[in-house]
């Protein structure tokens, strides 16, 4: 598979075109995730009484700081740019996404994430003990091959749910969300492989690492960014991941926070130079296409995606399935109904 676009005659499904009345949430789309984790945050709760502080401060502080450096960036960048949204907490760790637009699109939320985790660390009163935090950032393609999910936060209609066709209801639940995504009655789950590799990769995060995925980083050594400056990734050496690409060695590609943590893990060498690292990326995600699938997305026109070509094919096909399935249900309801 090759990853390099080439100039050739683009087929129409290339070019993003389907049918008048292909459902919004089925279009493809490329989705940033950001974790921000605290260390040792166990250990810290069990070993005093009074920790409640500590983590509210963590919940309210990091992301005020986002925020903020968020507006100051989009301030001097001079462009629209979709900023990271809340996504959810797990507990000690919060994790934000943004659907990306282009290329510098993604160059530039990895500029705005390292400054707060930069400013979050400067913030900290180094008198007073606190917990530090970790990071990791990571890509998916969506509806493939990865997910969404949806549910209703309850009320009358979701009883009516339980009782109809799960794969019904969930279609319907993701057209009700597409038309109004601000709504409170649905909340929506993002799951698959890229989701399970990014969680797998928090393991690797240090107070002073930002761990990427391995096609987050090929993406975003893709060309060189508009209005910012180059991110200063770090290649050093392989492990395996549980569960991932059949549990083959995955890189260890990372970025420094606040100009730290520049050695290799165990001692070794660590790869600066942005050619080796990608096409060590590259190398990676063409051994495992299945399960690793880049999405590029043209920095001339942000409307204009590529998306692989047996990716939109199965995209059509969940959604020529979907209709066939919404109307053998109908038609037995309707049977059952006489």
């Amino acid at each position: 598979m090759a990853l390099t676009r080439v100039d050739r005659a683009p087929d129409p499904l290339e070019r993003s075109v389907f049918p008048e009345d292909f459902p919004e949430g089925l279009k493809p789309r490329l989705r940033l995730f950001l974790s921000v984790d605290l260390v040792g945050a166990t250990r810290y709760k069990q070993s005093r009484n009074l920790w409640r502080p500590e983590i509210l401060s963590f919940y309210r502080d990091f992301d005020f700081i986002l925020q903020s450096e968020y507006r100051t960036f989009v301030q001097s960048y001079g462009a629209p740019l979709d900023p990271p949204q809340f996504w959810k907490s797990n507990g000690d760790e919060l994790l934000y996404v943004c659907e990306l637009t282009s290329l510098s699109h993604a160059q530039a939320l990895m500029h705005v994430w390292l400054w707060a985790l930069h400013s979050y660390q400067l913030k900290r009163d180094p008198t007073v003990e606190h917990l530090e935090v970790k990071s990791t950032a990571w890509i998916g393609l969506f509806p493939v091959p990865n997910s969404e999910v949806f549910f209703r936060r309850g009320g009358a209609s979701f009883d009516d749910d339980l009782a109809r066709d799960a794969s019904v209801v969930q279609s319907e639940l993701r057209d009700e969300w597409y038309a109004n995504p601000t709504t409170h009655s649905i909340t929506r789950e993002f799951v698959g492989p890229s989701i399970d590799t990014g969680f797998r990769l928090t393991a690797w995060a240090t107070p002073n690492r930002l761990i990427l995925s391995v096609d987050l980083a090929f993406l975003l050594t893709s060309s060189d960014p508009s209005g910012v400056s180059p991110l200063s990734l770090r290649l050093s050496g392989q492990e395996k991941l549980k569960g991932v690409i059949d549990e083959q060695p995955y890189p260890t590609i990372w970025i420094p926070v606040g100009g730290q943590g520049w050695g290799g893990a165990d001692g070794g060498p660590v790869v600066t130079d942005r050619a080796t690292i990608r096409s060590y990326c590259e190398a990676v995600i063409e051994q495992n296409y299945s399960s690793i699938t880049p999405l590029f997305l043209g920095e001339s026109e942000a409307a204009y995606e590529w998306v692989p070509q047996y990716i939109l094919t199965r995209i059509l096909k969940h959604w020529e399935e979907e209709i066939r399935h919404r109307d053998e249900v109908t038609k037995v309801v309707r049977l059952d109904g006489l």
